[in-house]
């Protein structure tokens, strides 16, 4: 599938982070129908500028409630939709109470559950997974093992940790 439905709508999940807003931008000056999700539609001063950028454009937006941790939240925004783009983990650097709570467990499993979500719509034909640079390294010194310099997809970030850049080990489980 080289083309994109362009008649079904487009789910971006984590409708309110920064790679998001742009895909979801960008989605509606082409005149798509995008379905987001966000943890609370009702929060105004976090979804404006998706309410913004839906009202300036061609395109129709749809914000659907959901929670990573919720193995059913994905359900409703998916249906229908041809073309999944997720983008939603939670991004923070800390401190941390609980770092498994706050940050791997919701990257984790919100990943499993948007492709669990996946397999159950029938509708879906092809899934994006978004990711960060962080998944393939976690800091600097780890680029002196890597011939050149320079990273490909044969690499994967194995010094992150729970202790030590925990979201960069949050993206790499993910």
């Amino acid at each position: 599938m080289n083309e994109i439905d362009r008649s079904a709508p487009v789910l971006v999940t984590g409708g309110t982070g920064f790679v998001a807003g742009w895909i979801v931008k960008y989605l509606i000056e082409e005149g798509f129908t995008v379905h987001t999700t966000v943890r609370d539609p009702a929060r105004r001063e976090k979804v404006a500028h998706l309410e913004a950028i839906a009202a300036a454009g061609p395109g129709r937006l749809e914000m659907f409630r959901a929670d990573l941790l919720d193995a059913d939240a994905f359900d409703a925004p998916m249906q229908g939709c041809a073309l999944v783009l997720h983008t939603a983990s939670p991004f923070t650097l800390g401190p941390f109470k609980d770092v498994e709570a706050e940050l791997i467990r919701p990257a984790l499993e919100g990943t499993r559950n948007v492709l669990e979500a996946a397999n159950r719509t029938a509708s879906v034909r092809r899934v994006v997974l978004t990711s960060s640079v962080a998944a393939v390294y976690g800091d600097a010194v780890d680029r002196r093992e890597v011939p050149g310099g320079v990273f490909t997809e044969a690499h994967w970030n194995l010094t992150s940790s729970e202790r030590h850049q925990p979201y960069s080990f949050s993206k790499t489980l993910a």
